[in-house]
């Protein structure tokens, strides 16, 4: 076939009998399909790099290793070229897809793979690429070559969009991550991200195992979603903030702004803003609600604000936090509901006194008789 003649029909150039020469083609012969499914699957590559071109000896290329033969421009009747342009556009809606898709992942398996210890860790497959002692980490995958890390530190980046990456945080520490196509994630303590370092297919998948919030660049055509142990989240650009907590069985998600939708029990569930979503997998059960999303985001932001919400779960996200265990000496402090906005950029001990502030007044708190602090190490 002639190069030039396959690029105008990739670019949607061709039409009347440059079209049907095109499609004759492809049917012509096995060697064709599959020149055309990989030159198809070549191109899509190319439409979202913006910064490749598909050349005629690329093209030649191609169809010399399928040995796939150069075009003739014969004329052929009415009726073989109805049937043969039928033909092509059934191969192109079945074919396309499977080369276009997202490969699945047993991503739980990957989060095994991952080394304990204290340290931010990022991995590309199986390699250990970085170990951070620092409190928290910026990493930008938005450069071609290189992930860079807290503006100085740069690692080689694989490009294949089959090797996945996997960024942990562990309890006591938080990063802030740019994904490759311009998505902001913030990563909170005890949370893990597994993504590629190039999206590529027809979704932008990622998976999260503890909690997050992103703010994802947004894309016509192209999906993101957020995977987890028991919902999958989808966008087309907007903010959102997700947690899982496999302690607790629970899924959450609120949305700033925007649209998502998720996999409900019943039937696919679309959130508005300022809507929180809440799954329990223990009892199977869901609920949206309206909210402050401020109450859901501040920690992104150095802050921990609740409203109403048991003392338990408050002391369990700050253990996660400062990597803390903490014990009240009196347990039926608990279940008690409080309200207030701690600074995350206090110390333990100080961030806990203006907590046990709520339950008791000032001049009355006794630290040594309200909670036992111990540090992990």
């Amino acid at each position: 076939m002639e190069e030039k003649l396959l690029i105008r029909f990739l670019e949607r150039k061709c039409e009347g009998e440059e079209a049907r020469l095109v499609l004759q083609w492809i049917e012509q012969s096995e060697e064709n399909k599959a020149a055309f499914v990989r030159l198809q699957s070549l191109w899509t590559a190319i439409e979202m790099d913006k910064t490749t071109e598909l050349n005629e000896a690329c093209v030649r290329s191609i169809m010399h290793q399928v040995k796939a033969p150069r075009i003739r421009r014969n004329w052929y009747g009415a009726i073989a070229t109805i049937a043969s342009c039928a033909a092509a556009i059934l191969l192109f809606v079945f074919v396309y897809p499977y080369f276009n898709r997202t490969p699945e992942y047993d991503y739980e398996a990957l989060l095994k793979n991952i080394p304990s210890g204290k340290e931010i860790t990022l991995m590309q497959g199986s390699d250990t690429k970085l170990k951070l002692a620092d409190e928290t980490a910026d990493v930008d995958y938005q450069k071609k070559a290189a992930i860079i890390v807290n503006d100085t530190l740069q690692i080689e980046k694989d490009t294949d969009s089959k090797v996945l990456n996997t960024l942990h945080i562990p309890y006591g520490k938080r990063s802030k991550l740019i994904l490759a196509d311009g998505t902001l994630v913030f990563l909170n303590a005890g949370s893990t991200l597994i993504y590629p370092s190039e999206f590529s297919g027809s979704v932008r998948e990622v998976y999260l195992d503890g909690e997050a919030y992103f703010d994802v660049r947004k894309s016509k055509d192209i999906k993101f979603q957020v995977k987890t142990a028991y919902k999958t989240i989808e966008v087309l650009g907007t903010q959102f903030n997700v947690s899982v907590d496999k302690e607790s069985k629970k899924f959450e998600t609120v949305l700033v702004n925007g649209r998502i939708a998720l996999n409900g029990n019943e039937r696919q569930i679309e959130i508005e803003p300022n809507q929180y979503y809440v799954y329990s997998e223990s009892t199977r059960t869901e609920q949206i609600r309206k909210v402050d999303v401020a109450d859901y985001i501040s920690w992104k932001d150095g802050r921990l604000r609740f409203k109403e919400e048991r003392m338990e779960s408050v002391l369990r996200k700050l253990e996660k936090i400062y990597n803390i265990n903490v014990n009240l000496k009196n347990p039926k402090y608990l279940t008690y509901q409080v309200t207030g906005n701690l600074n995350l950029k206090n110390t333990p001990e100080e961030t806990l006194d203006v907590l046990m502030s709520i339950l008791v007044p000032d001049n009355h708190l006794n630290r040594s008789n309200m909670y036992q602090l111990t540090v992990n190490k």
